[in-house]
Formats: structure tokens, sequence, C-alpha cells
């Protein structure tokens, strides 16, 4: 089983439409299980127009078992665990303390070895910039992309991530971690986008390609549209991405 975290130092950087298809594309060959993890922000039930009886917070506060937050069949080979859409500052995973997060690190681990042989991939969707759960997510991943646009403000707020986090986190788990520029401009910055990725390089972070900008895309979001089919460009730049993530 792979499990691939999908992170970003900021909101807007297109980070959820980037898990919500990289499930979807990686889907359509095998059976995949995506997590929604922005407790404070979630969307996944207005992407895939759903809404559960049974939420991912359920399962936080031990009111269920995982099985039972997985909403099956929400499209080919792809279950979803969906985030509660009402926002409660109260949940536990807003506040607790660290030996809550490790217990419910404990649980988690359990929870989808015992689903080792039913998925090839788990994609964890998390909420952007710092928050004690995302210690969790990274020790659960083998795999994370951290998704970002290209401009000096973003590229320097990831470097500071790194070293709050990732740095301290990758040795010791033997984490890869994956560089996507995403809302790249329809002009020249190739060499922009190369000395950016050669800075993250340095760290032991792996550049896995770019999203351009596209208008189209823009206005097909604006009106609802947020899973693209296998022949759009930015699925077509999303499998590029994929095919070095799951390479290695």
């Amino acid at each position: 089983m792979e499990k691939i975290f999908v992170h970003s130092y900021k909101g807007g950087t297109g980070k959820t439409t980037v898990a919500v298809n990289l499930a979807s594309i990686l889907a359509h060959k095998q059976k995949v299980l995506l997590i929604e993890n922005d407790f404070s922000m979630p969307s996944l039930f207005n992407i895939f127009r759903s809404e559960p009886e049974i939420y991912f917070n359920d399962y936080l506060n031990e009111n269920v078992e995982f099985n039972e937050t997985i909403m099956s069949d929400i499209g080919p080979n792809l279950d979803v665990i969906f985030a509660n859409k009402n926002f409660n500052p109260m949940e536990k995973i807003m506040g607790s303390d660290q030996e809550w997060f490790l217990d419910l690190l404990g649980r988690m681990l359990k929870d989808l070895k015992a689903l080792e042989k039913v998925y090839k991939y788990v994609i964890f969707d998390s909420p952007p910039g710092w928050h004690m759960n995302l210690v969790n997510l990274i020790t659960l991943s083998n795999k994370a992309i951290l998704i970002l646009r290209p401009n000096s403000y973003e590229v320097n707020g990831t470097m500071r991530l790194l070293e709050i986090l990732y740095k301290r986190a990758k040795p010791r788990l033997g984490l890869d971690v994956y560089l996507v520029f995403n809302q790249v401009p329809e002009v020249d910055m190739v060499k922009d986008l190369e000395q950016w990725a050669d800075d993250f390089h340095k760290d032991g972070i792996k550049y896995a390609g770019h999203i351009s900008c596209s208008c189209t895309t823009s206005y097909e979001m604006a009106h609802g549209t947020t899973i693209f089919n296998s022949d759009h460009i930015f699925t077509q730049s999303l499998q590029k991405i994929i095919s070095v993530v799951t390479s290695s």
C-alpha cells in the first residue's frame, strides 16, 4: 500500500484539486482510498456532491470504527472518507494534546494495515500550514507531495515548512518528498523553476514537475468542475507528475 500525503504551506495553491485528481487518475487501474483531513475547511462533500451519514470526525472522536467512515464507489475504484462540513472548533482534532495524537496515530496505523490488501493507494488531503495532525500524516505516509505556486513568497514559506517539519521527520521515517509547482503562468519560467527546484534538491526534495495556469481550467472550476477527464491539460500534467512520484 502506497500512502501519499498532499500538503502546502498555505491555502489557495490547488492542493485539494491535485489530491482529488491524483486519486481519480490512480483509480483508473488500482483501488484508491482518499481521506480528507482538512477539518476546518472541508470541501470534498462539494466536489463529489455527497454527504455521508458518518464522517472521519466520528472515528477521531472514537464513536465509530474506521471502516464505517468509508464511502464506497464514489467513483470507479475510488472510495472516500469525508470530513464533516459543519466545522466544530471543539472537536478533539482541533485542540488535543500530544498524547491524544499519539493514540490516534496508533489506531490509524493498525486500521490502515488491516486494509493493505484492499487498497493500492491511500491519498491524504491535508490542511495547509502547520497542525499537530500533520506529524501523524507524515508518519503514516511514505511519500509527500508539496504543492506551491511559483513565487518567492510561497517558495520561502515552503522552505520554512521544510525546516520546522519535514527535515526532522524525513531522515527517521524514510519519507520521499516531492515538489510540484501549480498555476505556473504561461510565460517562460523555466530558469526560475529550475533554480527553485535546485534549491529544494539540496535538502533532498525531489522535483516532480509543474502544472501550468490555464484560463480554461479556471473557467471550468468556476462553474463547478474539479475532476478533469483524461485528455484535459490539467490531467495530462498531473499524469507526468504521477509517473515521477510512483516510479521511485
